[in-house]
């Protein structure tokens, strides 16, 4: 402290007394205890209203409605507010903010919740020194978090998207509305023609929005916690080597998910979802049968002929030239039905078949798992197929002693 300081604080003392010596607060003309907490609530209200507004638009905003007076409100002064709110422009480029309600339906199969995760990776078949990504595809019924199928695949493509739905159908009844991403498999033109036929409502989630579809996130991350780590050190150790052995583990590990009570709902989802099993609507197989066939559109060449996946095809010779609809099972093109207007003509007969698929199934290896290996999924999958084998063995010998009674 220089010697100039204590002067001046000496003459300060003895002119205004000890109270001349503390700090004096100066009044800043924008200072925010000077502003209504009203005007302060509006500045926030314009600020939530439009995002990009600058703190200068939003100032002229308040003097147009007469909140402040010309000048009164500085920018500086503002700005400063906002940042001790958390809206500011920094604030909103991180966090969006949104309101949330949690939602339910009310029955099962009401909804079903679709999704695809990226999770695992599995020794490529054609290069084993290789590791190629496996794609988990899963269906949630929204009202009792049952799963409907899961399955992993070694790609990403829409036939792998319907086999998971034929089998969740065949199994568990059709859905009122089925809820999935926007990914490519999820916008593939056979699927909203399939959803059309079951009476099946086709609804994608908005983009960038995974709150949306929060049952199915929910377990997919139960997956990653409970499931991936155990698959990967199977993986690593070389236990687990094909995509049917990784199906396996999963199957076995689902059906321990279906017997564990959720959280939310308080049951178990099994139990949730057989509860009001009455009102399910399923199909007879003949349906199911047609309602997954792929339909796409060709126009007859005026030798009576379409083409489709290289094969060439004969069709009636009255549609020579028209645009006709052809409806097919993509893994058999050797029957071709023929479609006009809702009126269906002869099957196409098959002139030239070269491709018998439209898309191969997947070739898995040999399903052999290796002895003695102890981990949580191999337990629970010898658990599960134990009480299946005790299950059916009890119900086939009873079975065979109820017919040797009745004879």
């Amino acid at each position: 402290m220089s010697l100039r300081s204590l002067e001046r604080y000496l003459r300060t003392y003895e002119e205004q007394g000890f109270d001349g010596l503390k700090p004096q607060l100066r009044a800043h003309k924008g200072s925010l205890h000077q502003l209504d907490l009203t005007v302060l609530q509006r500045a926030i209200d314009l600020r939530k209203e439009l995002t990009s507004r600058s703190v200068e638009q939003i100032i002229r905003l308040l003097e147009l409605e007469g909140k402040v007076q010309l000048g009164v409100l500085k920018p500086r002064t503002l700005s400063r507010y906002f940042q001790e709110q958390g809206w500011s422009r920094r604030d909103l480029s991180h966090t969006v903010r949104k309101e949330f309600h949690a939602f339910e339906h009310g029955a099962p199969n009401d909804c079903w919740q679709a999704d695809t995760q990226h999770t695992l990776y599995l020794p490529d078949p054609r290069h084993p020194e290789r590791r190629k990504k496996a794609y988990l595809i899963a269906i949630i019924d929204d009202h009792s978090r049952r799963i409907m199928h899961a399955e992993f695949f070694m790609e990403e493509r829409y036939p792998r998207l319907e086999r998971c739905i034929q089998k969740a159908v065949l199994k568990f009844g059709v859905p009122h509305l089925f809820f999935c991403d926007n990914g490519s498999i999820y916008n593939a033109k056979q699927l909203p023609i399939m959803c059309a036929r079951m009476g099946t409502r086709l609804a994608h989630a908005t983009a960038f929005s995974p709150e949306s579809k929060g049952k199915i996130e929910k377990f997919f991350q139960y997956v990653d916690s409970s499931f991936t780590g155990e698959a990967n050190l199977l993986i690593n150790q070389g236990k687990l080597t094909t995509l049917r052995q990784l199906n396996d583990y999963l199957y076995s590990w689902l059906e321990a998910y279906d017997n564990r009570v959720h959280r939310g709902t308080k049951q178990t989802p099994k139990k949730r979802f057989e509860s009001q099993s009455s009102s399910l609507r399923h199909l007879p197989a003949e349906a199911l049968k047609e309602i997954f066939l792929w339909e796409e559109e060709r126009t007859v060449r005026k030798t009576s002929v379409i083409e489709l996946e290289g094969n060439t095809f004969d069709v009636d010779p009255s549609l020579r030239g028209q645009r006709i609809q052809i409806r097919y099972n993509p893994f058999d093109l050797s029957t071709v039905q023929i479609w006009k207007d809702g009126e269906r003509f002869p099957n196409a007969s098959p002139a030239e078949l070269k491709n018998q698929s439209h898309h191969k199934w997947l070739n898995d290896e040999d399903d052999s798992t290796p002895a003695g290996v102890s981990n949580f999924l191999e337990q629970l999958k010898k658990e599960q197929d134990e009480i299946k084998r005790k299950q059916l063995g009890t119900t086939s010998f009873a079975q065979l002693r109820n017919k040797k009674e009745k004879r």
